[in-house]
């Protein structure tokens, strides 16, 4: 996983981190220790993919945090 953003301070600041296969994206953010809610995009191999995607264990997944402003 390439952590994003804000996203790095999940995994004590590293912006990429390792994670197994057989699991959807959601289930990794919870793995993860990652607010479901601050994941605005998530990409795997460059394509935009939803959270209940089904990772196989050998794919590049983005996670890209939300955007707020007003």
């Amino acid at each position: 996983f390439i952590l994003a953003g804000l996203l790095s301070k999940y995994a004590q600041g590293r912006r990429e981190v390792e994670i197994e296969g057989g699991l959807t994206v959601e289930r990794a953010l919870e793995v993860l220790g990652i607010p479901s809610p601050m994941v605005g995009i998530v990409l795997v191999n460059g394509i935009q993919v939803t959270k209940d995607y089904f990772l196989q264990g050998n794919e590049v997944v983005k996670l890209v945090p939300l955007i707020g402003g007003g």
